[in-house]
């Protein structure tokens, strides 16, 4: 009997410091420009691999019944990951081009909400590639793990740094940054979901805000200046003063009114900063002391502004 190795991890959720569209490329997609930061919130996976299972990817996914297994971007991670592989191994004549990939089992607890801009599925594939590629013995290049998940998801690179990274292009250009780590971050999720290419609908009939190049690139070199206290990273971050834009904060906020609402309920409650996160729903709020964090997050479980909202605090990592 062939063995079974398992692997366990957790995919951890992000949010989007702030995002900029700066138009398209020439493949039709937008250009972003955005600064992401993962946070101590995550989704369980174990894979397994091996065994005397068919070959075949099988997705089992807890907490998200509505979702077909194949669709699953942890399927979408595998299949793709299996594909390149193949194709790898034929061009270093490695292969009798009759590969057949092993047995493989993904079981995952889902915990991040859907349609928040929190990128838990883009989370849980670049987790997928990861176990995958050290399974495998670090067969690809970090250029061609990074080229293999922007083609599963445009957050999936991100995923496979984690931290505070600045994204480029569609999301495949990924700087890491001095590290944001520590900050008290709540999130606060309506119960309502917005659809992302809506979203990105919206903004290709709208005028946006210009997008200054030079002043962005003045307060990264700010912002990736090592801090030692969580005072001196909150106010490095907040340094960026009208350059935190969320340009589909607005499309969003007309699609689901409640995300203004709640922006506007953190803020009264004494948050330093809110926002909302990549496409939405969820809105976060920043702090550098962890009483006025749970302060304002007992504030705003209270108001009305965020009834059924799911309310979550925790830090950034």
């Amino acid at each position: 009997m062939e063995n079974i190795e398992t692997y366990k991890t957790s995919a951890s959720a992000k949010v989007n410091l702030f995002l900029r569209v700066c138009g398209k490329l020439p493949n039709g997609y937008h250009r972003l420009y955005t600064v992401m930061q993962e946070i101590d919130f995550s989704d369980e996976l174990i894979v397994s691999i091996g065994g005397e299972g068919p070959s075949e990817i099988v997705v089992e996914c807890e907490g998200r019944s509505d979702i077909v297994p194949k669709k699953n971007l942890c399927y979408k991670a595998a299949d793709r990951f299996y594909a390149s592989l193949h194709n790898k191994l034929d061009a270093e004549g490695n292969s009798d081009g009759r590969y057949a990939f092993p047995h493989t089992v993904i079981n995952l607890k889902k915990k991040i909400p859907s349609e928040s801009g929190m990128g838990g599925g883009s989370s849980d594939a670049a987790s997928v590639l990861i176990i995958l590629q050290e399974h495998f013995g670090n067969p690809f290049t970090e250029e061609e793990l990074g080229k293999l998940a922007v083609n599963v998801g445009a957050d999936v690179p991100f995923f496979l740094y984690g931290g505070t990274c600045l994204c480029e292009r569609v999301g495949e250009e990924v700087t890491p940054i001095a590290n944001l780590a520590g900050l008290p971050i709540l999130i606060v999720k309506p119960s309502k979901g917005v659809s992302t290419p809506e979203c990105f609908k919206a903004i290709d009939s709208s005028e946006l805000a210009e997008f200054d190049g030079e002043a962005y690139a003045d307060y990264m070199s700010r912002l990736t200046e090592q801090k030692d206290s969580l005072a001196d990273k909150l106010e490095a971050f907040l340094s960026g003063g009208d350059l935190l834009v969320n340009d589909l904060q607005d499309p969003a906020v007309s699609a689901v009114p409640q995300i203004g609402k709640i922006i506007e309920a953190l803020k009264d409650a004494g948050a330093p900063y809110a926002a909302m996160t990549g496409s939405g729903s969820a809105v976060f709020a920043l702090f550098d002391d962890e009483k006025k964090a749970g302060e304002v997050s007992e504030a705003v479980s209270k108001d009305p502004r965020a009834e059924d909202c799911i309310v979550i605090l925790t830090k950034t990592v």
